[in-house]
């Protein structure tokens, strides 16, 4: 009986409370250097990260962009093309065209497979060649139509389309640089 009496006084009292545990304060510093991680791995690769520099006189490095995953080259692609102006749904199977402020990209799965450059000034051919960066070609087999020039089959990409200023003039007002477009 004396058992039941020291349980029920036991249970008679008022009831402990909890041991309030307050989390540890986050330091300022701790808070900046979480922020920091998380925009680092939050913003794209930027070529330069990956080893790249684009070369002294060239305006947009079609070469080097066009041959990219556009995941990896975003930040480059934003810095050398501007800003995302319009983004379209092209039909099944050809992706999306991405109109920044300088040019147009197409993109299929991940990869560039087309962009089109309109140049700062109408240039001759090889002028536009190394605008673009691309080697210059003394020997090319340029094929002429009235309103452009094509290159088929050069450094990795399908063709090269250079649309002249007027039908017959030699001056090039944009570039289309297509690489061929993987099936799957």
């Amino acid at each position: 009986m004396l058992g039941l009496v020291v349980l029920l006084a036991a249970c008679t009292g008022e009831p402990a409370a909890p041991a309030v545990v307050e989390p540890p304060r986050v330091s300022a510093e701790e808070i900046a250097k979480k922020r920091q991680l998380s925009e680092i791995k939050s913003k794209p690769a930027t070529a330069a990260a990956l080893g790249y520099t684009k070369p002294e006189g060239v305006y947009v490095d079609a070469r080097y962009l066009g041959s990219q995953a556009f995941s990896v080259a975003r930040g480059e692609i934003e810095q050398q093309l501007g800003a995302v102006v319009e983004e379209t749904e092209l039909p099944e199977g050809q992706g999306q065209q991405i109109a920044l402020q300088r040019a147009k990209l197409r993109v299929y799965k991940d990869r560039i497979y087309m962009i089109e450059v309109p140049l700062p000034e109408p240039l001759r051919r090889d002028q536009a060649l190394a605008t673009l960066g691309f080697p210059v070609l003394t020997t090319a087999s340029w094929t002429p139509f009235s309103g452009e020039y094509r290159l088929l089959n050069v450094w990795g990409f399908r063709r090269l389309i250079f649309t002249r200023k007027s039908n017959g003039s030699e001056d090039i007002v944009s570039v289309q640089a297509w690489r061929p477009l993987e099936a799957g």
